[in-house]
């Protein structure tokens, strides 16, 4: 019995099956699925560069996630949960 061996790790994107250059509508919903919600016109702020074809802005995926995990990256952790009794602030 053979095992399919994967291209990519569970839970990220592989550009192999995605379009090569995506429009903001599209951008944001391959971002949502794969990394954190996002909008279209989020995407309009992201130093992104691209090409408008037949009048619609489209850049390459591969820099479009590599923002996405930059951003991913350089967001603190945060611990949540209660606070110990001794911690809690006087007020």
């Amino acid at each position: 019995m053979q095992t399919a061996v994967p291209t990519a790790a569970p839970g990220l994107p592989d550009l192999s099956t995605l379009p090569v250059n995506v429009d903001r509508r599209m951008g944001a919903e391959l971002v949502t699925r794969y990394f954190f919600p996002v909008s279209h016109r989020t995407l309009e702020r992201w130093p992104l560069a691209g090409r408008v074809v037949n009048g619609r802005l489209v850049f390459p995926t591969a820099d479009l996630f590599a923002h996405a995990r930059a951003l991913v990256d350089a967001a603190p952790s945060i611990h949540g949960g209660k606070r110990a009794a001794g911690l809690a602030s006087a007020a």
